[in-house]
């Protein structure tokens, strides 16, 4: 069984940003896929292993110049 997790994100703007988003999340090893979208605002993130923390989700994402809500 594969873990989940999805967050709101502010300051989606563009498909760059999306491109940007995905890519940063999807450098994790932890990160099987990520799904960005601008309508709804948000990542859905599928583990590769054991889940991240939404405080370990929430501060790649905010490495990466977003927020989450």
């Amino acid at each position: 069984m594969s873990h989940s997790l999805t967050l709101p994100i502010i300051g989606l703007k563009c498909e760059g940003c999306i491109r940007s988003l995905t890519r940063a999340l999807e450098a994790s090893p932890a990160i099987e896929t990520a799904t960005v979208t601008l309508d709804p605002p948000q990542a859905h993130i599928i583990f590769a292993g054991p889940a991240l923390s939404r405080e370990d989700c929430a501060l790649l994402i905010q490495k990466a110049g977003f927020e989450t809500a």
